[in-house]
């Protein structure tokens, strides 16, 4: 059909529908408010490749978090209507009040500070799963989980069928998964499902549903038993975060919790639970009331486009400037914006002492790229920065003060203040503050630290490197 047009002719109109696409989308990346760091990855990729970087602008591009955030108002409105009042639901003009696109409601409105809580801190997989199957066996009611990653390994096949025991003992499973995080876990599942488990994907990849939001993920990681006893933080299903000994040895943390906060975190699976399938998880035994006579005060972090947007973002940034004499920060992935950058440099400056752990080897090269292009302003600032010797550092922490920490699911990069749903875990209580203090200055004595002359005088290809993985960053 075209070959009455000349080869001239097809390259000219080629680089015109090119011109105009490239136009349309740079007209579109400007007038969205991009919520990553900036847009400049965005016109840059656009400018350059229009074929293949505007398509993808229209599945993973900023502008999508703000539609998608809608459809998650609309959804956790629809389940706190549904939720009996005893149990903290509202009435629908009270839900619309609170709940509607326009509310800037506060996250300590919803998940306020709990006492009365046993919070257990794990800094070793094996720790992990060890009581994860303890208290799966004694289960009786039902399980409920969420996972960002299920890997299809040994670890993956001995939860997946230590589950499906339980499902034939008669307790009630579900289990959410990502399905970008655990693209195989479906497969993986199946025995389970087939058992009378309920399982199901976060945002199916193919389905012309999500497909637009692709780019948006529940990154979280959430076991609730009976209601009582739950598991949040930073730990997957995998042999990798079993944390074994030896070139596969994999740092993390995670904390298992017993008492009121447990409330907390169940009604953040169930809301997750009927964003994907719908079904509102509301009967009382899902919510069971316990004794609050443990040490510990508590408080869920929450945090998602749609649900309690930039919350991990502003209580980590208002933690960080609160901050009287010192800050451990523990995080994997650090590819901050300009306010996370400034406040640990303002810290540092006005003589606060701010130490940053990292691993020395990342799972993620692009994004370990990325976060040794931040390192020298905060070197330059007084941030001490120490990679660890040791394996893949994956926990996320930071505590401050040895008066406030957190723990969960979120890194400190743009990801997650903006794009993952997340969940962390507040804490106001001195035996787990110290418990983390602790495993965090064992890691130092191994660890190496990063100095300002060393990082100048890294190989020129490394800092250019560097350099074009930062321009990327918003989109890592």
């Amino acid at each position: 059909m075209w070959d009455w047009m000349g080869y001239g002719f097809r390259a000219e109109l080629y680089a015109i529908v090119g011109h105009v696409l490239t136009g349309v989308f740079i007209l579109l990346i400007l007038s969205s408010r991009e919520e990553t760091q900036s847009p400049f990855g965005w016109l840059l990729a656009v400018v350059f490749v229009p074929w293949v970087a505007g398509p993808a602008y229209l599945i993973f591009g900023g502008y999508r978090v703000r539609r998608v955030a809608g459809r998650r108002v609309q959804r956790d409105r629809q389940f706190m209507r549904t939720l009996p009042p005893q149990l903290g639901g509202m009435s629908e003009e009270a839900a619309e009040s609170t709940l509607g696109s326009d509310s800037r409601r506060s996250v300590l409105q919803d998940y306020p500070n709990s006492t009365g809580n046993e919070v257990e801190v794990f800094g070793h997989g094996e720790e992990k799963y060890a009581r994860l199957e303890a208290d799966i066996r004694a289960a009786r009611d039902h399980i409920h989980l969420a996972y960002y990653l299920w890997a299809n390994d040994s670890t993956g096949m001995w939860l997946r069928d230590l589950l499906t025991e339980k499902v034939e003992e008669g307790v009630e499973v579900r289990v959410l998964y990502d399905a970008w995080g655990a693209p195989t876990a479906g497969w993986l599942l199946r025995p389970l499902r087939r058992a009378g488990g309920w399982v199901r994907a976060f945002a199916p990849l193919l389905s012309p549903s999500t497909i637009l939001g692709a780019n948006l993920r529940n990154h979280r990681k959430i076991v609730v038993l009976d209601g009582k006893v739950a598991y949040t933080g930073g730990i997957n299903i995998g042999d990798d975060y079993r944390g074994r000994e030896g070139p596969r040895l994999w740092k993390d943390l995670h904390l298992r919790a017993d008492g009121p906060v447990t409330r907390q975190i169940a009604s953040i699976f169930a809301k997750d639970w009927h964003y994907v399938t719908g079904s509102a998880l509301v009967a009382p035994r899902f919510y069971p009331r316990m004794q609050a006579d443990g040490p510990s005060v508590a408080r869920v972090l929450p945090s998602g486009p749609g649900q309690y947007w930039r919350a991990f973002h502003e209580t980590i940034f208002n933690a960080i400037t609160s901050a009287q004499d010192w800050i451990q920060v523990v995080t994997p992935y650090y590819v901050p914006d300009q306010s996370m950058q400034m406040a640990l440099g303002s810290a540092a400056r006005r003589g606060v002492r701010v130490r940053m752990l990292v691993p020395r080897h990342n799972n993620h090269p692009m994004v370990a790229a990325a976060s040794n292009s931040f390192y020298e302003e905060l070197l330059e600032a007084g941030v001490e920065i120490y990679r660890s010797q040791q394996g893949m550092v994956h926990g996320k922490q930071v505590t401050v003060d040895g008066r406030w920490a957190t723990v969960g699911s979120a890194n400190l990069d743009a990801r997650s203040f903006y794009l993952n749903y997340e969940l962390n875990v507040i804490l106001k209580d001195q035996g787990p503050i110290n418990h983390l203090s602790m495993l965090f200055e064992d890691e130092l004595h191994t660890a190496g630290r990063v100095t300002l002359e060393d990082y100048r005088h890294r190989p020129a290809w490394k800092s250019s490197l560097e350099g074009l993985a930062r321009t990327l960053s918003p989109m890592l």
